[in-house]
């Protein structure tokens, strides 16, 4: 067995008389989660849409991976094969998803489903014979990559929104739910007389040309939806079988599309503002009583996702100042105090945190942050950075919750400690985030996360951005961040309700054809 990254590291330190030249390092470089907050988010995204992530935004793929473990599973039972290999299974489904992504993109090269650059290849060749290595390290990449069953992408929703059981014979094996059969048979009686291709009756070897698959486009295209699969997904996402946390979540989101006249509610307008309207920052919106434990857990995680937002951008922030070589703790908080515009010397609570209204609008300041992150030079970046921070102390959570861990900075902590702080000079508070919320939390998760690469699969990535040098601390070469609000799964939702009629577009932009 090869040794993985650590155990050749460990070994050479042992081996080494003195210094010696050594190779460039080929180490990847990651910017992913920086800080390690990330996952609290997703922790609070399920307390107000379970189920859902920000990649699977459309009914059919569920059908398409549900029907065809069908159909590979009733292969299998007129062969009478056993489930002890799924193997042929797998390729079976493996080569459904395929052929449909292939469809879909030959019919839009823009189509809102993963594996565009995957499937590429594939719309510029005449035919493509589903065999031999090609496909085997084609099916094998997909398979945890840009594949529908992927856990990134449609994978963790087929189980969660009812299209499919596990199946207690082999958990490798895929069973469509019996909630889901009128969907699944909907959409087989779509595709009609081009079941009888071998593509879609056998194991093992199949060519599949670019005619065949223009011809089945019309079938099964994204937006040509039964009306069992809209059942499925309404039921799914509101009814019987929802969650209460998902019924609840999506409840709210749909009743603040409600109020949208001008825009399409799963467009990026209309999700900014629902979003706005479910954190109660549009006045013209009342939240229905049964949904009102719905709002505050959406605002909770609003204010979440903007503290995250500020402390990855303070981060970015604080790079940029070590481009031109280290800076001690104290020339970054005097830079960051001077920039955000805040006396140094001044209380924190009078100077910083009661500067900014505790009301204020938590949209206005993640896209100021969003807004001066493009800028050249980010010129303005530490004021917004400053007033999204004040606004999450003041909107901090009073107790913990179950997947709070000390570790990912909880907020509820971070309030505690900068209300501590608010009677000294406001230098004292700058210094704490800085070291504490914001580098010695991105060192302690770059450095075990890292760790944890090397040991697990012997994989090198450089999740390191800054280390500490005698100067002070010190930025790695190709250490530039572009933060990103995170995605709370509200387009996904919105979408997936506008397609299964739970939401319709306004009258004016229905006429137009807009979608």
């Amino acid at each position: 067995m090869a040794k993985n990254a650590l155990e050749t590291l460990i070994e050479t330190a042992a081996a080494a008389t003195g210094p010696m030249a050594v190779d460039e390092p080929r180490a990847e470089g990651s910017s992913i989660d920086p800080c390690g907050l990330r996952e609290t988010n997703f922790d609070m995204m399920n307390e107000v849409c379970d189920g859902l992530n920000n990649v699977a935004r459309h009914i059919r793929p569920f059908t398409l991976v549900a029907w065809a473990w069908r159909r590979a599973l009733r292969i299998a039972e007129q062969r009478g094969a056993a489930l002890n290999d799924v193997e042929d299974l797998e390729k079976f489904v493996a080569r459904c998803e395929t052929v449909f992504a292939w469809s879909c993109f030959l019919d839009d090269r823009n189509a809102d489903i993963p594996g565009a650059q995957a499937l590429a290849p594939f719309l510029s060749q005449g035919s493509y014979r589903f065999s031999g290595s090609h496909w085997e390290s084609f099916r094998k990449i997909r398979r945890n990559s840009t594949g529908f069953s992927a856990p990134a992408n449609y994978g963790p929703g087929l189980r969660s929104l009812g299209w499919t059981l596990r199946n207690a014979a082999n958990a490798r094996a895929l069973v469509p739910s019996p909630d889901a059969a009128a969907a699944i048979d909907a959409f087989e009686a779509r595709l009609g007389d081009r079941l009888s291709h071998p593509v879609f009756n056998t194991f093992g070897e199949a060519e599949v040309t670019t005619e065949d698959v223009s011809a089945w486009a019309a079938a099964w295209k994204l937006d040509a939806l039964t009306y069992e699969e809209r059942v499925h997904m309404r039921r799914a996402l509101t009814g019987d079988l929802a969650t209460r946390t998902r019924a609840e979540g999506v409840g709210l989101l749909l009743s603040a599309a409600g109020q949208l006249a001008h825009c399409d509610p799963a467009g990026a307008e209309g999700v900014i503002s629902v979003r706005n309207a479910a954190a109660g920052e549009v006045a013209e919106f009342a939240v229905p009583e049964r949904f009102e434990a719905a709002a505050v857990k959406w605002r909770r995680l609003q204010v979440r996702q903007l503290f995250r937002f500020a402390l990855e951008a303070l981060l970015a922030w604080a790079v940029d100042r070590l481009s031109d070589g280290p800076r001690g703790s104290e020339q970054l908080t005097t830079a960051f105090l001077r920039e955000a515009g805040i006396d140094p010397t001044e209380n924190a609570g009078t100077a910083w945190l009661g500067a900014t209204s505790p009301s204020g609008s938590l949209s206005q300041a993640s896209d100021s942050i969003a807004d001066t992150l493009q800028v050249r030079g980010r010129a303005g970046l530490g004021a917004a950075i400053a007033r999204a921070l004040a606004i999450c102390v003041a909107n901090a959570p009073e107790e913990g919750s179950s997947f709070d861990r000390e570790d990912r900075l909880p907020l509820r902590r971070a309030a505690q400690q900068a209300i501590a702080r608010a009677s000294l000079p406001s230098r004292e508070l700058a210094r704490h985030v800085i070291e504490t919320w914001v580098l010695a939390q991105h060192v302690y998760w770059a450095v075990g996360r890292g760790l944890q690469d090397a040991r697990g699969s012997g994989k090198r990535i450089l999740r390191l951005k800054v280390v500490m040098e005698e100067g002070g601390w010190q930025a790695l070469p190709g250490a530039g961040l572009s933060p990103q609000p995170t995605p709370d799964r509200i387009r996904t939702a919105l979408k997936l309700a506008e397609e299964a009629q739970l939401i319709s577009l306004p009258t004016g932009l229905a006429a137009s054809g807009v979608r």
